[in-house]
């Protein structure tokens, strides 16, 4: 039994906010498109830029099917729990997701959140309206979310949502709409001067529209020119001609665009949020008695106009992101020490900035400048801070940290702060500590994937020396050892900062980890140590400074790869030779048998296989665990050259796997002509079967390589050789209907009557698969449509059955026997009743067939069609007794 669940009364408030909204909403293009994919694929993610109407755009879809179709919206999903929260497998809904993944930067948890139940949620849109659901069931969902978003590469997780994309960008905002637009919100006074200037393809156009409401001509004007620019000399006059509204902003930014209006009744989430408070209220001077101020709020939030603040359930929050980070850039550098103090990690990682390093940071044109070396300390105070409450993002992630200058200063800082740092570090790895953190956290994803400092924000591993590493600040990770750090500490994979920092290429990390006695002998997970990994991406100066420090050459992961297998696999030719140099012991070979030669040849590694065969040529002959030598492999994936250079160093041309399948058995079966040209050049044995009785030609003819057939046909391969099952190549390619190759065989004198073990002929197969050109063919070519299998089952009867009704016409035109049964007495007018073929049945009947034959078991074609109730056929046979 479905439970139902309703929606809360918050839900309803979003939505009745939606409707107000609305009224000023005009319809574009885009937002018919969206409309029609939504109605019949039941899911749409829209993607686009901050500001350009995305959110609009899905919540008035919303309403519309609610108005015009009955649909219960739930509004502002954030989670999959809350659509299984919600869910109705027998209703009408309609759920929005926006902001999907995050707003300014992803949040990878949430990315997993949604990766572990995509599948699930995008079956409900599938099995809605199926027999196990009301009729008029229909349950659809709109998600939404930024381009910058979008385009990460965490977010390619999510590739079940990939073929339900919208991107706006293919539709932007025609001329005629933005001017629609703009009267929602400008006096007609305005407009005439307003009119070529709006007609620019300026992203943010919906945002600017909402900001430009109560505004003169000549501000609107300065708005469009640049949103940012006009947002902050906005706010720094509102600094300048109204303190109250300022203060309310202020609020609002400072506590990450969340100010709840519990805390003017005293009520806070946390000490912190009190203090931060508490501490604007005294930055503003409003006054001295808590009443007091608390009343002069109240008051100034009653009355939004001009503050680009809204409300939504309990809580005050800016009108869209782009206006939150100005007014953090503003504020901030306004009250400056209060934001170090109590703005949100991610903010301190990525919006402050040294001014005496501000050179050295790229894209640094939004961000708060801390000036004097008293606000540095405090800067740093605050990372400390952030430490003490479990957060390394702020520290570890920061964005300044790209500066060496900076580094140096932090370095110092903890230096002088040596004992306090020491017992920080200590905290993140104490077994309490680590007992404490929840499942949930313990189990974060795989961070070796990630490209991007802010990639952190959201993730859970907390080891500040292994996110250095892939980080790759070496003096960052130097300050860490010397404050105690364990340097072969392990994340949940079993990875340590050394392995870190050698998958990821970090040199200079490398070598403070090796200098400091780091042990290389430590493996991850799957039994990969430093040197394995290091040797698979090709890091050569890190390869040879494990070597140098005696690691392990012979050390293989759980599947029994080595170093010198994995970049025979992938790495450069360099990264091979210093392996290979500094090896004695060239005997291993993986869990599938397979050694660097084999691995360098799938791969069509050509330098590679060239050189290993130079130092090591015994392994040329050696198969893997299937019995596939390395010329079988190259000629298996399509590599010529490797080919090439393995015959010329002495490779069997005729060594056959375990299914006793040769090089050219397979080269033919994949279709690579110009391999199998060089394999018979290469006195390959043409007509060598595999354990099925196969030979080169027949697999191409039934695999239907054409180029391949005609290699080998002019290259004498026996055309009429046959399989296990005495089928020939002519036959196969009938089979699978292949004609190109039927002529092809059938030209250079390949037999078309040649039956196989249960004498069915190739015509026989074309009729049973229902290739009409093939049957046409092959009749026009003198083969016999009269003979039968052993059971007696003839081509007109086969065709019969599956209901081929050209084909069936074919043959009587032919001069089949339309009364020929088999040795169950089943004639084609049986075979057709009892398949319920309509038209087969009507055409047996106009050409002569006899109506009243019996079966084995005594039933006439009537017999058989009231038998499986087909009414028409029963009526033709009536009619025709």
């Amino acid at each position: 039994m479905t439970t139902v669940y309703y929606l809360s009364d918050i839900h309803y408030q979003h939505i009745n906010d939606w409707i107000k909204d609305d009224k000023k909403f005009i319809v574009t293009i885009a937002t018919r498109k969206i409309f029609e994919r939504l109605k019949t694929d039941n899911c749409v993610l829209v993607v686009g830029r901050a500001g350009n109407g995305k959110s609009s755009i899905v919540r008035h879809i919303a309403l519309d099917l609610r108005r015009k179709y009955q649909h219960e919206i739930i509004p502002l999903v954030r989670s999959p729990s809350g659509i299984f929260e919600f869910i109705d497998r027998k209703g009408k809904q309609i759920f929005i997701v926006d902001d999907l993944c995050g707003k300014v930067n992803i949040n990878a948890q949430s990315v997993d959140d949604w990766f572990s139940q995509i599948d699930e949620i995008l079956k409900l849109i599938y099995t809605s309206g199926k027999s196990n659901s009301k009729p008029d069931a229909d349950i659809k969902f709109l998600f939404a979310t930024g381009s910058n978003i979008y385009d990460d590469s965490i977010f390619q997780k999510l590739k079940l949502l990939q073929k339900y994309v919208f991107q706006l960008s293919d539709w932007p905002l025609t001329d005629d709409e933005k001017l629609k637009m703009i009267k929602n919100y400008i006096s007609p006074e305005a407009e005439t001067k307003l009119l070529q200037k709006l007609k620019s393809d300026e992203a943010y156009f919906p945002l600017l529209c909402k900001i430009a409401e109560r505004k003169t001509a000549d501000q609107i004007i300065r708005l469009f020119n640049n949103l940012k620019d006009f947002i902050k000399q906005d706010l720094i006059d509102l600094k300048e001609t109204n303190n109250l509204k300022f203060c309310v902003i202020t609020l609002c930014a400072l506590l990450n665009n969340r100010f709840k209006e519990e805390m003017l009744n005293d009520v806070f989430e946390s000490d912190t949020e009190r203090q931060a408070f508490k501490k604007v209220c005294l930055e503003f001077n409003i006054g001295p008695n808590k009443d007091t101020v608390k009343r002069k709020i109240k008051e100034q939030l009653n009355n939004l106009e001009d503050m680009y603040v809204a409300k939504t359930e309990s809580y005050y929050h800016f009108i869209h992101s782009e206006v939150y980070h100005i007014a953090v850039l503003v504020c901030g550098q306004t009250f400056l020490h209060s934001f170090i103090k109590f703005v949100r990690g991610s903010f301190i990682a990525e919006r402050f900035c040294f001014e005496s390093i501000i050179s050295d940071i790229p894209n640094n044109k939004h961000i708060i400048i801390i000036c004097d070396e008293n606000t540095e300390k405090r800067y740093f105070d605050r990372l400390m801070f952030d430490l003490e409450k479990g957060n390394t993002y702020s520290t570890f992630h920061n964005n300044q940290l790209q500066s060496e200058s900076y580094r140096a200063k932090f370095c110092s800082y903890c230096e002088t702060r040596q004992q306090k740092v020491s017992e920080l570090l200590k905290h993140f790895s104490e077994k309490s500590y680590t007992d404490n953190v929840s499942s949930t956290e313990k189990n974060y994803e795989d961070y070796t994937a990630f490209s991007k400092q802010h990639h952190f924000f959201s993730h859970k591993m907390r080891k500040p020396l292994i996110e250095s590493a892939w980080e790759g600040y070496a003096d960052i990770v130097h300050m860490l050892l010397k404050s105690d750090c364990d340097i072969n500490e392990a994340d949940r994979f079993g990875r340590t900062a050394l392995y870190v920092a050698c998958l990821l290429g970090k040199e200079e990390v490398v070598k403070v980890l090796l200098n400091n006695n780091a042990n290389h002998s430590l493996c991850d997970d799957n039994g990969q140590s430093p040197l394995l990994v290091a040797s698979r991406e090709g890091h050569d100066t890190i390869v040879d400074a494990l070597l140098q420090n005696n690691a392990d050459l012979n050390a293989c992961d759980v599947n029994g790869n080595s170093p010198l297998l994995v970049a025979s696999f992938k790495s450069n030719l360099s990264t091979v030779q210093i392996l290979s140099n500094n090896m004695t012991d060239f005997s291993k070979v993986n869990n599938l048998g397979q050694t660097p030669v084999f691995v360098a040849s799938m791969k069509g590694r050509e330098n590679v296989v060239k050189y290993l065969l130079s130092v090591h040529s015994e392994y040329i002959l050696k198969p893997d665990n299937e019995g596939r030598s390395p010329l079988f492999i190259a000629c298996r994936e399509g590599y010529p050259d490797v080919v090439n250079i393995l015959l010329r160093n002495q490779a069997d041309v005729s060594q056959l796997d375990w299914n006793k399948r040769s090089p050219l058995f397979i080269a033919s079966a994949e279709g690579y002509k110009d391999i199998v040209s060089i394999l018979i050049q290469n006195n390959a044995k043409i007509n060598q079967c595999d354990e099925e009785g196969r030979t080169p030609l027949f697999i191409a003819s039934d695999k239907g390589r054409t180029g391949t057939v005609k290699n080998l046909v002019s290259s004498g391969a026996d055309l009429n050789a046959t399989d296990d099952r005495k089928c020939t190549p002519l036959y196969a390619a009938c089979r699978r209907g292949f004609i190109d190759i039927v002529k092809l065989l059938y030209e250079n004198h390949a037999s078309i009557t040649q039956c196989n073990t249960w004498n069915s002929s190739p015509v026989f197969a074309a009729c049973r698969q229902g290739y009409v050109d093939i049957v046409k063919y092959l009749l026009q070519n003198g083969c016999n449509i009269s003979g039968s299998d052993f059971s007696g089952t003839t081509p007109l009867l086969v065709a019969c059955e599956n209901g081929n009704t050209e084909i069936v016409n074919i043959l009587i035109q032919q001069g089949a026997d339309i009364n020929q049964s088999d040795q169950s007495k089943k004639t084609p007018l049986h075979a057709s009743a009892a398949g319920g073929h309509a038209a087969i049945v009507k055409l047996l009947i106009i050409k002569g067939a006899i109506t009243t034959l019996t079966n084995s078991n005594n039933q006439t074609p009537l017999d058989l069609a009231r038998k499986h109730s087909y009414t028409d056929i029963v009526k033709l046979l009536l009619t025709n007794k």
